[in-house]
């Protein structure tokens, strides 16, 4: 009689664990699903980037019509270069993005993107320079985003681009 006893409370206590795990399980999946106030990593973002950084910008470093990429206007204006019509290269980076941008997405209170936050930063070993910095809207509730990378030794330029809805 006792043994019976003892195999009736082994069963409940494995079928009070195996409740406890898929409990535990179930939290975990609920707990990592983003929320309204996260950021998703997007692939369109991320390929707008990509394309955006082989934009023919309108400043030419050694020879007109030599006009560089923004990819490579970021790196000239890290650097401090002017371009050959005297322009600042940071101010034409910056026209360069909000055209850029501002042609690529709508951006408002009337519009599904109601802001966004373009950055450009210089990080090396033990740096991190902001090269440019772009803000448009108010950037509560969620945020859709991506960062594209250009080597610029030692460090690296890294872009990102974060749309607010």
């Amino acid at each position: 009689m006792k043994k019976r006893g003892q195999e009736e409370l082994v069963g409940f206590v494995v079928i009070v664990v195996l409740v406890a795990v898929i409990f535990l399980v179930l939290l975990a999946i609920f707990i990592r699903k983003p929320g309204v106030d996260s950021k998703q990593e997007s692939i369109e973002i991320y390929q707008f980037l990509e394309g955006a950084m082989k934009h023919t910008s309108e400043c030419a470093i050694n020879y007109e019509p030599n006009y560089l990429e923004a990819g490579e206007l970021i790196e000239k204006c890290y650097e401090g270069t002017q371009c050959l019509d005297g322009k600042d290269s940071c101010l034409v980076l910056n026209s360069t993005f909000v055209l850029l941008i501002d042609n690529s997405w709508k951006v408002g209170e009337q519009y599904p993107i109601k802001g966004y936050v373009f950055n450009s930063s210089y990080k090396g070993n033990e740096t991190s320079e902001e090269i440019l910095s772009l803000r448009k809207g108010s950037c509560s509730g969620s945020v859709r985003g991506s960062e594209y990378l250009i080597p610029a030794f030692p460090g690296t330029i890294v872009s990102t681009l974060r749309l607010c809805y």
